[in-house]
């Protein structure tokens, strides 16, 4: 799990060869075993039709890089991303059902907070140990240099914003498990243990990207939310209050902790004042900012002109646009139409979640927020989490198999 969403080169592998795309070969492998076995290899249509507006958006970007003579092809290519996230996530399942018969969003929410702590736990370990960190850089090619020159706390993977946006998916996930399923609501001890989990991610992982943060601050509404919704005939249930009080309780351990090692260790002081600048500025000086917001706010560039505005120049990134943001970068790379494409594409494939999950509607408006929001920093997708979710038994469908090979 932490391969596919967390890829990473290594120094011993020929360049362009990164972990999920060896996930990706087992994906293949698994998927050609599972077809001769089932002696057929059929899409479902979900997929199908989530592809078709993945290779529209690819075609309408190869048109404007083509007609404004531009050779920038990073989001023309992107029905290949489509297909390989595809494969990947085929291959995670594929692993998984080796020691469970069925892979359902429960088991895939339990590993996906599982990667989420190990990079946390791993980007400590680096920044404070010279001998792992330099084991690590000695295999693993993830561009520490640039991590270590601008003094950011990296994983195995995961760094700035791509491993922020990471942790707010898998932040959302364990909130929706958290509030919604049966196993958790019964069980102390797994509330606790997610909650934990959810902490360190929080903390942690604000650290290695502020990003974070929003998906924190999305999942805490999102359970607050459905504690109130528990509430039968406009009364408190007393099922309703022993969850809240058991969150509140381990809620408040673990601040308490974070308080006591906020004073007495001097890198975990400088950890937190990175990862919730924003916050500290509010308290100390009244606003809420940070360094790169305040970048930020000088890279609103837009079109000049009409054409770009429909169509784009085919030009991307800082380097050409002078912009990091997704929306500015979008629009001069492919125009309001390929962006509006673009949007519809992640609107469908968390549509399509909401149906076939129980319960998942809150959930997936979040995903649906959480992109469109992140677009206002960075230029991204979260296709990562739909093409996992496609590839996993619905809650509707007890029976069905994994749904690329439906």
């Amino acid at each position: 799990m932490s391969a596919f969403l967390f890829p990473i080169s290594f120094t011993f592998l020929p360049q362009g060869i990164n972990s999920k795309i060896l996930v990706g070969v087992f994906g293949i492998v698994a998927l050609v075993y599972d077809s001769i076995r089932k002696r057929q290899m059929t899409l479902s249509e979900p997929t199908i039709f989530a592809g078709l507006i993945a290779a529209l958006f690819s075609v309408w970007c190869l048109y404007s890089v083509t007609a404004s003579s531009s050779y920038d092809t990073v989001y023309a290519e992107y029905i290949v991303s489509f297909v390989t996230w595809m494969i990947s996530a085929y291959g995670v399942c594929a692993a998984l059902r080796i020691h469970y018969e069925e892979v359902d969003l429960e088991i895939l929410t339990r590993y996906l907070l599982l990667a989420g702590v190990f990079q946390c736990v791993t980007a400590v370990i680096i920044d404070n140990n010279a001998s792992f960190a330099s084991f690590v850089d000695r295999f693993m090619d993830q561009g520490q240099d640039f991590y270590k020159r601008g003094n950011r706390l990296y994983g195995i993977g995961a760094a700035l914003d791509p491993a922020g946006i990471r942790f707010s998916v898998i932040l959302i996930m364990a909130a929706h498990l958290f509030s919604t399923n049966p196993n958790v609501r019964s069980h102390s001890i797994y509330q606790a243990t997610i909650l934990i989990a959810f902490a360190i991610i929080t903390v942690i992982g604000s650290v290695i990207s502020r990003t974070t943060t929003l998906g924190a601050s999305l999942s805490i509404i999102y359970i607050t939310i459905t504690l109130f919704r528990m509430r039968k005939g406009g009364f408190v249930t007393i099922r309703m209050v022993q969850i809240f009080f058991w969150f509140i309780i381990v809620m408040t351990g673990i601040i308490a902790v974070v308080i006591h090692f906020y004073r007495s260790s001097d890198t975990f002081h400088e950890y937190l004042r990175f990862g919730f600048e924003a916050f500290f500025n509010w308290v100390e000086t009244g606003e809420f900012t940070t360094n790169s917001t305040e970048v930020l706010e000088t890279m609103w560039v837009w079109p000049t002109d009409l054409h770009t505005w429909i169509f784009g120049r085919g030009t991307f990134g800082v380097f050409d646009n002078n912009t990091d943001i997704g929306y500015c970068n979008f629009t001069l790379y492919c125009g309001l139409v390929g962006m509006v494409i673009f949007s519809l594409f992640f609107l469908y494939c968390h549509l399509v979640q909401n149906r076939k999950f129980k319960n998942f509607q809150i959930t997936s408006w979040l995903l649906v927020a959480l992109t469109f929001i992140v677009w206002v920093k960075v230029t991204t997708d979260i296709f990562f989490i739909d093409a996992l979710l496609f590839c996993i038994v619905g809650d509707y469908d007890e029976d069905s198999t994994n749904e690329i090979t439906e």
